[in-house]
Formats: structure tokens, sequence, C-alpha cells
């Protein structure tokens, strides 16, 4: 995927970006649901089922990370800022519609 930063600078691959020009990418982008007025920031960051327990929790905090992120215009941008944060170590909450879990897995397979 290539993006075009806001401040002109050319196009170019998001794993070539640098981490800070990543970030500030995310939180300047306009029209991003976890930055709206009415978002509530434990919708991002719920409760997370313990390992290894019932599949039918999972997969409902999988269907709400994907549901709370589907149309943002950074959603991409967003996932690989979390898997640059997180390396191989699990993560917290829901960025660029991945669990926890999906995001490790993804890192792992990096």
């Amino acid at each position: 995927m290539t993006i075009i930063m806001p401040d002109g600078q050319p196009d170019c691959p998001v794993m070539d970006l640098a981490t800070t020009d990543l970030a500030d990418a995310v939180r300047s982008a306009p029209g991003r649901p976890c930055a709206a007025v009415d978002a509530n920031p434990d919708d991002w960051f719920p409760p997370e089922p313990p390992r290894g327990h019932h599949k039918r929790q999972r997969e409902t905090y999988e269907a709400r990370a994907r549901a709370l992120c589907r149309f943002c215009p950074v959603e991409f941008l967003c996932l690989e800022l979390a898997l640059r944060y997180e390396r191989r170590a699990r993560g917290a909450g829901i960025w660029g519609g991945m669990a926890p879990w999906d995001r490790e897995r993804l890192a792992a397979e990096r």
C-alpha cells in the first residue's frame, strides 16, 4: 500500500515510512472513528477474553474490531503502527481492525 503524506512528500510504501511519520499520519487523519467526538475509548480497549477461553467471546471481540475500523481511512496505517509498537509481544486493544492475538499471529508470520 502506498500513501500520500499530508505535507506533500512523495508517495512511499507504508513499510518504508519512519515510525514517527506513520504515527503522525495516523493521528492527523480526518475521519478516524476512534477520534470522533462521541468515541468511547473503552470500545477500542474492551476487556480481553482470557487465553483459551470461549471461542464465542473471542469471535465477538474480533467482530467488534472489524466493525469499529471498517471505514477508517487509515486502518492499514494503524495496523502497521500497532505491529511496530508491539513487535512480537501481545499488545492490547483494537488497532487496524485486528484483535491483539490476530496482530501477534501476523507479526510472527512476517
